[in-house]
């Protein structure tokens, strides 16, 4: 993950696209968007950094070269802080995990999946900071703006991935379930790349994740 410097630095000028949905959602003055801009980058390191409970409003501020009451003039606290960055990374993230391809066994089959996976694997870690802080926030308080909004994509995601696991006509499979654990298998495996737990590239994890998936469906 980029440091927190090169992080900020990116936000000197015009606000990042990465959080135009953030910026545009509090406020249309210039400087404020900057200043959201520098926040929300500042929140990324810190919660690599700290993860969720250990991170600090303060620390934020002083990563973004703010006044600590600054943070407070944009967020209400750190779970309206998260809450906020996860509306742009959802909206990186869910195109991705939704658009699952046909699910077929072969070559073919398999080349499709790995490169789906290699795109989704990719954007988690991207945003690996941001999806940890959210699942520690979840596991406190599943009630959270946060932690509601994560399910309700998760599930739109899943619901993806059981479409075409049903339209394979596999027997004997639930397509609710498998799906779940599909989703499941590939969030934990780039979360435990992410935190340095598994050792491989993005392209090694895809593989291996494509191969698993067919498997377990075709069982070759």
């Amino acid at each position: 993950m980029p440091a927190a410097e090169e992080l900020i630095e990116t936000a000197d000028g015009e606000e990042p696209d990465r959080w135009s949905l953030t910026v545009a959602s509090r406020t249309t003055r210039a400087h404020g968007r900057r200043t959201i801009a520098k926040l929300l980058d500042a929140a990324v390191a810190e919660f690599g950094s700290h993860g969720y409970h250990g991170a600090s409003m303060a620390r934020i501020a002083k990563r973004a070269g703010t006044a600590h009451g600054t943070v407070y003039l944009h967020f209400a606290d750190k779970d309206d802080l998260l809450a906020a960055a996860m509306a742009d990374v959802t909206r990186d993230l869910a195109p991705a995990t939704r658009a699952v391809p046909v699910l077929e066994p072969g070559a073919a089959g398999l080349a499709l999946l790995q490169a789906w996976l290699v795109d989704v694997c990719r954007r988690f870690q991207t945003h690996g900071a941001l999806l940890q802080a959210i699942s520690e926030a979840f596991n406190t308080d599943p009630h959270t703006p946060a932690g509601v909004d994560s399910l309700r994509e998760m599930n739109r995601s899943v619901a993806a991935i059981a479409d075409r696991i049903r339209a394979t006509g596999a027997s004997g499979v639930d397509p609710k379930i498998a799906a779940l654990a599909i989703y499941a298998v590939i969030e934990g495996a780039n979360r435990a790349m992410f935190r340095g737990q598994l050792l491989a590239s993005t392209d090694e994890l895809a593989q291996g994740l494509a191969e698993f998936i067919q498997r377990s469906l075709f069982g070759t």
